[in-house]
């Protein structure tokens, strides 16, 4: 009696074994996406990552455009496996496929948006279009006209250099000004003096105007009204006029022998001197 009931639990405990293993075999496998891309651009990196439903040693992951193919092999760790792939920089715009086959566990594909690298905008250029220089004594005088060349862009810390050269192109005197900006396809003329050694002859300017950065356009020019030019008795050009600050911040006028700021939303009804062009 003990002995048929013993032949009787080992046989339940096989044909629950066999059930459990079949019910097991029966279960789907399952691989799904726990991150993939909704679009990426031209040569940027598209990265995946999915989940599996059962161990399995590695998947293989495979991006597709057309003929284009790029696979990658990622080892599973934790159910896991993650992908990434970097974009030539010359990818097909369009909809690319991204696939991933894990063997026994699954399998699970989608789709992305590759969009075209937006080129970044070109660089300021400040043009130096006009300079000239008078001389009285051991002082030089001059005048620059500079133009921000960028209909949309400010020109941010704009270093002016300029030379004063003799005929022998040899350099006489440098001076270096910085700028704080300028309006976007604006003009700018600024003016500035040095004193040279006594016995020196100039005989033209070198100006080289550079941009630090630049910004999408803000900038505004402050307005100047009565403005009126004489001569003085030593040949020089003195230019007067009213300058209004709309501005938040304070503002500097470059003069040839100094510089004046105003407060902002104030006028400065005082000369300021330019030195004309010869």
């Amino acid at each position: 009696m003990v002995r048929g009931s013993c032949r009787t639990i080992l046989l339940l405990a096989a044909l629950w074994c066999t059930l459990a293993a079949a019910s097991a075999s029966a279960r789907p496998s399952q691989v799904v996406f726990l991150t993939r891309p909704a679009s990426a651009v031209q040569g940027g990196t598209v990265s995946a990552t999915v989940v599996l439903s059962r161990a399995v040693p590695r998947c293989t992951g495979t991006l597709r455009h057309g003929k284009t193919s790029m696979a990658r092999v990622a080892p599973v760790a934790r159910l896991r496996a993650a992908f990434a792939w970097r974009l030539p920089a010359t990818a097909a715009p369009g909809a690319w496929t991204i696939a991933v086959e894990c063997g026994s566990a699954g399998s699970a594909s989608g789709s992305f948006k590759v969009t075209r690298r937006t080129a970044p905008p070109a660089a300021v250029t400040v043009a130096v279009e006009k300079a000239g220089f008078a001389v009285a004594g051991t002082e030089l005088g001059y005048g620059i006209v500079l133009r921000d060349t960028s209909p949309t862009r400010d020109a941010v810390g704009v270093t002016v250099t300029v030379n004063v050269v003799d005929a022998a192109n040899r350099v006489l005197r440098t001076e270096t000004t910085r700028i704080s900006g300028l309006p976007a396809g604006s003009t700018y003329y600024f003016g500035g003096d040095v004193f040279l050694d006594a016995g020196s002859t100039p005989a033209n300017l070198q100006v080289t105007a550079r941009a630090e950065s630049d910004q999408a356009k803000r900038l505004t020019t402050p307005p100047v009204t009565g403005l009126a030019a004489a001569a003085d008795a030593a040949g020089k050009t003195h230019v007067q006029g009213r300058l209004m600050n709309l501005s938040v911040i304070s503002v500097s006028l470059t003069k040839p022998s100094r510089q004046r700021s105003t407060k902002a939303g104030a006028c400065d009804p005082s000369p300021a001197r330019f030195w004309r062009n010869r």
